[in-house]
């Protein structure tokens, strides 16, 4: 018997979910190298091989435990936006509690960017999911494409792929707004999973073009202001866990680029 497209999905959810656990893991280790290596060299020089050796370890671990508990507020900080309550916005918070039943999901934490620019993205870690939109996509979307849009990111939540989210911003994104590139974010969160939300998320909706319809959404308005969170070292920080990446980038989208909006549009337009 052929498996139907909710089984693949679910299949393709339980292989991901996995790989993204072993994701976070080696973030939060890899965070803890650095400091580990230099304090067991300067200790190990200092009072012997075995006392660098145990050090270098005892570090690795706690700075990448302290990752890992602190990576949604790191993040946080980078991406910005305030707390909102369900009965400040509650067409979003009843929406979001159908999907989050629909999914399989708790109920998020809501922030709210105040930007004109339309976008979403969700982070959760150590016990705590968080959805994060802008004021933008809350006027300018209606509310079938806002479905599809929580879908997506409630999909990343399942999927684990907000863990790596706030990790990847906590760790690779601090050189990202060092350095300006955001190469290293786009590497640490993995090529390819803005497609696969998109797919989850369509599967999980009662209208499936609304998403499409989003993506289309997103690119129709004036671009980022000066000293928005979507220009500047904040962006290269944070740009690859939103729904919309492509904030600012010249078009057209670059060859293979499975998480540029323009080539998911395209896809989802066959739906």
């Amino acid at each position: 018997m052929s498996e139907s497209a909710h089984d693949v999905a679910d299949r393709e959810n339980r292989d991901r979910v996995a790989a993204n656990r072993h994701r976070v893991e080696a973030l939060c280790l890899a965070a803890g190298v650095p400091p580990g290596v230099v304090l067991g060299v300067v200790l190990g020089v200092a009072a012997g091989m075995l006392v660098g050796v145990v050090v270098a370890i005892a570090t690795l671990v706690a700075v990448a435990w302290a990752v890992s508990r602190r990576a949604v507020a790191t993040a946080l900080k980078v991406v910005g936006g305030r707390p909102a309550s369900p009965s400040e916005l509650p067409a979003l918070a009843n929406q979001v509690d159908g999907l989050c039943a629909t999914l399989g999901v708790g109920a998020p934490e809501l922030r709210v960017v105040d930007d004109p620019v339309p976008n979403a993205c969700a982070l959760a870690g150590a016990g705590r999911e968080v959805l994060v939109v802008t004021s933008g996509l809350l006027s300018r979307l209606d509310l079938i494409e806002r479905e599809g849009v929580i879908a997506h990111e409630l999909a990343h939540v399942k999927r684990h792929d907000a863990a790596v989210s706030a990790v990847a911003v906590a760790t690779a994104g601090a050189l990202a707004a060092l350095t300006g590139s955001d190469a290293l974010v786009h590497r640490a969160v993995g090529r390819g999973r803005e497609f696969g939300a998109d797919r989850a998320a369509v599967l999980a909706v009662r209208y499936p073009p609304g998403l499409h319809r989003a993506l289309q959404a997103f690119g129709s308005g004036p671009g980022p202001a000066a000293g928005s969170v979507f220009t500047g070292r904040r962006w290269a920080a944070s740009r690859w866990i939103w729904i919309d990446p492509m904030v600012g980038a010249p078009d057209p989208a670059p060859v293979g680029e499975l998480d540029a909006t323009a080539v998911r549009m395209e896809a989802l337009g066959q739906w």
